[in-house]
């Protein structure tokens, strides 16, 4: 765990600059990864880590799995709502299915945590959590603009900054992860 804060920044970092720079359609992966190690790294020590509890960060990895393949059917294939310009098929397998919906979730599950611990009081959550989960879909969406990984079709209500505002909106309902939190606290 000693290394693992500095290992993710690096990462969060250089995904970043594959989006903004480099144009990169496999960004987000790394962003990702990153963005849940450098969380890890910090919540680790407070007595929150995922990795401390392996059984079920599997068992939660598939239910993510699960719920990206129902998000994709309804979203990307019944809905046509958005698409992956760039990938193939095994692009399409590891940058959404394996890394892409995965660490959304686990990334947000550590981010909300943070959060939580810096707001403790029940008052403040229900002001600063979904304000966050909206703040935290921009850092995950903006990005892409750059970077073009995924492009939104037909959403209605507009955009800002590039961004569909209902995709906006919708970014609220990743607080669900907060009731996976549980089997990952430990005392220190």
């Amino acid at each position: 765990m000693k290394y693992l804060t500095s290992f993710g920044l690096i990462l969060f970092v250089f995904g970043l600059y594959l989006a903004f720079f480099q144009h990169s359609n496999i960004w987000y992966s790394l962003f990702l990864i990153g963005g849940f190690f450098l969380l890890e790294g910090i919540n680790y020590p407070k007595g929150f880590s995922v990795f401390k509890n392996i059984k079920w960060f599997l068992q939660i990895w598939l239910i993510f799995i699960v719920i990206a393949v129902a998000i994709e059917i309804i979203g990307n294939l019944w809905l046509n709502l958005w698409d992956y310009p760039t990938f193939n098929k095994l692009n399409y397998l590891i940058h959404l299915f394996i890394t892409g919906y995965v660490f959304t979730g686990f990334f947000g599950l550590e981010f909300f945590v943070l959060l939580q611990r810096i707001f403790p009081s029940r008052k403040s959550q229900i002001i600063i959590l979904p304000i966050s989960a909206f703040i935290f879909g921009y850092l995950n969406e903006y990005p892409n603009i750059f970077a073009y990984e995924w492009k939104y079709i037909n959403w209605p209500f507009g955009e800002f900054l590039g961004i569909p505002i209902l995709v906006s909106l919708l970014w609220i309902i990743l607080l669900f992860v907060l009731f996976f939190k549980k089997p990952f606290e430990f005392r220190k």
